[in-house]
């Protein structure tokens, strides 16, 4: 590594690699280079993110320092660890550089990305980076593009479920003293085989392999979604847990057939309230907001959410300490042009289209047909089974015809009943049901914090339509301490912060999360270079705090609504707020 002066007066690297020279930048039109990066961020947004690939002799950085706002952050990842020893990490308070690992690039993006800044994410590679670093270039793509999805499709399911999460919520802390927690059956089923059942077209085929093993069969850990117990049951199968996370009522259609089986059902906060409700067998609480919310629940236990009912299935068989786990009708492609296999389609499938989008390679290398939904949920298994990859402990095989699913490697189940141990005796699940909670306090306090939050939405719109009816024109820095104006907004801020920060927002679900979304994306948008002028301006403060407070109130009445709506139907007795 060698630094050279550029024909336009600057500095640039010449690496050797793979036996080869590269000049990470133009060596000739340095200054392109640099205004290409600085042309790519002209319309930063002020809460923008900005992800940048290479370093190099670092030129462009004062550069892009005049661009920034001090809510933006940049982070730099350079793939020459000779090169990112010459630098401090910290370039400037919000300027960040990053040794490229894999580990260290998914953590990051995990960290930083989330649904309320998917649209304000940048990315660049600087000068030759992208092609000298192909490879290290095209993991970050990769995982940036995977992480971006994986956030947007949590803004779609608030949207799209924001009411049935509350109803379903609210209707199901009323079960929970009735249920034993899922960390009391951590490890109960050590090394015995577990079969995860999901509802892919190889279901029929893996169906009558299993048929042909029935007494090896019958010292597997089965565990179903919904979708899949008729199919199951119709065959003699009696699986022993069935999962359920889907919260619409073709959950329950799915399941009313069988609303009296003897097999204990899993289910969390969102799970469909009515199917929860009429199922007569042992129910498991799986926990992913109460243990957030309800104090002294901190130790229950949530699984892995993927997208599907089967991480869920899978994170189990995992916590129970089953291996191998064995996919059964765990397509994620559309195997044989079908959607779903025979056996597990029901009327609610007419209703939906099933088209492919993309082609991915399946289990013997060949492109099959597939959807972007379906490939997301590939994605995230394999990122679950990555991480299990060094123990020896647990393995993944894959006994479906569809998509190639990396580290759950394809085998015909007759070759897995016949080459796999047997030896283990699978226990039951044993209910503990230790879960005390006042399910109509709780609630009560729930639509206590709503009531409160209307009152100060009040508040702070009746402060914003006072600011701007005196039409004072001033800026909020040069304003003294005392100013009355300056005070209203601090005000106004305060309850913003602690709206947003309260644990009992979180029992808003969806709502909530929408909420939070659009005033980013509509009522808070200015640009980076405008940050400074627009937040110290009185009258455009007033003016989009007004619509936030506006927005909020309008949110926070139609979650009482319907809260109140859902305790009419499943409290007989009266709710004190």
């Amino acid at each position: 590594m060698k630094k050279y002066k550029t024909l336009d007066g600057y500095d640039v690297y010449r690496i050797k690699k793979d036996k080869k020279f590269y000049f990470l930048a133009d060596r000739l039109d340095y200054k392109k280079e640099i205004n290409q990066l600085s042309d790519t961020l002209d319309d930063l947004k002020f809460d923008s993110l900005i992800f940048l690939f290479g370093i190099d002799t670092g030129e462009y950085i004062d550069e892009i320092k005049k661009l920034l706002c001090k809510k933006n952050r940049v982070i730099i990842f350079e793939p020459n660890r000779a090169i990112f020893k010459k630098y401090d990490p910290d370039i400037a308070d919000n300027i960040k550089l990053v040794l490229f690992e894999e580990k260290q690039v998914i953590k990051i993006f995990a960290d930083t990305i989330n649904y309320k800044n998917i649209n304000n994410v940048y990315f660049y590679a600087f000068g030759s980076y992208g092609r000298i670093y192909k490879n290290e270039y095209d993991c970050l793509v990769e995982h940036l593009d995977w992480t971006i999805i994986n956030a947007a499709s949590q803004v779609d399911l608030a949207k799209r479920f924001k009411k049935i999460f509350i109803q379903n919520m609210i209707a199901n802390m009323k079960m929970i003293n009735e249920c034993t927690p899922i960390h009391h059956y951590m490890f109960t089923n050590l090394n015995v085989p577990a079969i995860v059942v999901s509802g892919g077209p190889s279901l029929d085929l893996n169906i009558k392999d299993m048929l042909l093993y029935k007494e090896k069969l019958k010292k597997c850990f089965i565990i179903t979604g919904s979708r899949t117990v008729d199919a199951l049951v119709k065959n003699g199968i009696l699986p022993d847990m069935i999962v359920s996370v889907d919260p619409v009522e073709a959950n329950y259609d799915m399941m009313k057939d069988h609303l009296d089986l003897d097999v204990p059902i899993a289910f969390y906060e969102y799970s469909n309230r009515y199917l929860i409700r009429d199922y007569k067998g042992d129910k498991i609480f799986i926990s992913l907001l109460f243990s957030q919310t309800i104090r002294g629940f901190e130790q229950l236990k949530g699984v892995y959410c993927g997208g599907s009912v089967a991480h869920a299935c899978i994170d189990i068989a995992n916590m129970l300490g089953c291996s191998p786990i064995i996919f059964a009708g765990q397509d994620l492609a559309h195997t044989f042009n079908k959607h779903h296999a025979d056996s597990a389609v029901f009327d609610y499938d007419k209703t939906l289209h099933y088209r492919s989008q993309i082609s991915v390679k399946d289990v013997y290398g060949k492109q099959i047909g597939t959807t972007v939904t379906l490939d997301h949920y590939r994605r995230k298994l394999e990122h679950y089974i990555n991480q299990y990859k060094e123990q020896k402990r647990i393995r993944f095989i894959n006994c479906s015809y569809g998509a190639d699913i990396k580290g759950a490697p394809h085998k015909e189940f007759s070759k897995v009943f016949e080459q796999e141990r047997f030896d283990k005796r699978k226990k039951s699940c044993i209910p503990i049901q230790d879960i005390a909670v006042n399910s109509r306090e709780t609630v009560g306090s729930i639509l206590r914090f709503i009531d409160e939050y209307l009152i100060k939405a009040g508040h702070g719109l009746e402060l914003c339509e006072i600011i701007i009816s005196e039409n004072q024109t001033k800026s909020l820095i040069e304003a003294d301490e005392e100013d009355m104006d300056l005070q209203r907004i601090l005000y106004i801020l305060q309850i913003v912060n602690d709206f947003e920060n309260a644990a009992d927002s979180k029992y808003l679900g969806g709502y909530f999360s929408e909420f939070l979304y659009e005033m980013k994306e509509k009522t808070f948008f200015m640009y980076a270079k405008d940050y400074e002028r627009l937040t110290s301006d009185l009258q455009h403060q007033a003016g989009a705090f007004k619509v936030y407070f506006e927005k909020m109130k309008e949110m926070l009445e139609e979650v009482k609504k319907t809260a109140l709506e859902t305790v009419t139907e499943f409290y007989k007795q009266h709710i004190v707020k």
